[in-house]
């Protein structure tokens, strides 16, 4: 009995690869799967639920009466948003392999190429991050990366637990530095650097090198403000708009750019452009204010008007929701679906009489989400 015949085997060596190939999806989700369990299967590209991100409270003094709070949560959708597919073309000679040629020659290589694909798309949601280091030196000596674990601190990320992700050019850098490669500076992890995917760890944090972290350069504003909360309803914990005054005609905010308020320790991220900011007195945000905004508190943009090329982040298995729901398996071909630790593939057998060739399919529903932007620091390399 050849292995193309046995579609459950196909099915349970494919999904054994796709786990052990992936790097940005396994480090970075938190598997939201089984968010989708609502019913059994009926999957599809555009299926949806909402995912709530951790509520932030106020802490009060207590004199005569307490100060009802609301949850003030964040509410993001998940949404599945592509079906990823690789068919191959089966030959006579594919037929009849053993099963480990043929993991050889057609299923490690389709696994990889999805795998790809999936790192690839939920790489792109680590650029909703809402912090944001940035330096003309990134990562070229110790005391800059340092500042890069404070910003990173200052995101409330867990202490343990913590990895920073870094992109080839990156990875470079860093493997060139006397400060991250020697022993006598790293102690015994240092001895892995070289023989190890894994970079190592240094400063609490343990780093990965990934080719598909995602290629984004942006182009900051320059706008300055001072808040304004002269109205009692202003910028509280949950708003989604931060009202300000001051504001300087010719000068612009962009979409994504991070702005750092005098004693407020987190970022907040904005949503909506604006050309010219002259007589501009409330700023759309992309999630709710999440600490106390003191007034007339200077608003700068973070590495304003710079433009930066994003070369990594760091963060915690908790920042990004990542699901991938069970595809129903094929009703009138050989077909079969296997998932396990929220990951899932089918393959599929056919045949097409119009050309008379046979086709195996490997494919898999995946959508992802910045569960936790506040997690998430992106490493900017000032240009």
């Amino acid at each position: 009995m050849n292995a193309w015949e046995q579609v459950a085997w196909i099915a349970a060596e494919a999904l054994g690869h796709l786990e052990d190939s992936l790097v940005i999806t396994q480090l970075a989700a938190r598997d939201k799967t089984a968010d989708f369990n609502a019913k059994p299967n009926g999957y599809s590209v555009g299926s949806t639920v909402d995912i709530r991100t951790n509520p932030v409270y106020t802490a009060d003094t207590f004199s005569s009466t307490i100060n009802v709070q609301g949850i003030r949560s964040s509410t993001r959708q998940l949404s599945i948003e592509h079906l990823f597919d690789v068919s191959v073309e089966m030959t006579a000679q594919e037929k009849r392999m053993d099963f480990e040629g043929f993991s050889d020659q057609v299923i490690k290589p389709a696994v990889y190429a999805l795998a790809e694909k999936c790192d690839t798309h939920v790489g792109t949601k680590i650029l909703e991050a809402a912090g944001l280091y940035s330096s003309a030196t990134l990562f070229t000596d110790a005391a800059d990366m340092a500042l890069a674990k404070k910003a990173a601190t200052f995101q409330q990320l867990s202490a343990t637990g913590r990895f920073c992700i870094v992109n080839d050019t990156l990875e470079a850098r860093l493997l060139g530095a006397t400060f991250f490669n020697q022993f006598q500076t790293r102690g015994s992890s240092g001895e892995r650097v070289f023989n190890e995917a894994a970079l190592g760890r240094a400063m609490g944090m343990n780093f990965y090198g990934a080719l598909n972290f995602p290629v984004d350069a942006h182009a900051c504003g320059n706008s300055v403000f001072l808040t304004n909360n002269t109205t009692a309803t202003k910028n509280l914990v949950g708003d989604i708009l931060l009202t300000v005054d001051n504001s300087t005609a010719s000068k612009a905010l962009a979409a994504g750019d991070r702005l750092a308020i005098a004693g407020v320790r987190r970022p907040l991220m904005v949503k909506t452009t604006i050309a010219d900011t002259d007589a501009t007195v409330s700023i759309e945000l992309v999630d709710p204010i999440s600490e106390i905004i003191p007034d007339n508190a200077a608003v700068t943009v973070v590495s304003s008007g710079a433009t930066y090329d994003a070369m990594g982040a760091i963060f915690d298995d908790s920042s990004i929701a990542v699901a991938m729901p069970m595809l129903d398996a094929a009703s009138d071909k050989p077909s079969f679906v296997v998932s396990n630790n929220g990951y899932s593939v089918r393959v599929t057998q056919g045949y097409d009489m119009s050309t008379k060739k046979e086709t195996m399919s490997l494919d898999l529903l995946i959508g992802a989400k910045s569960y936790d932007p506040r997690r998430i620091t992106l490493l900017g390399d000032n240009q």
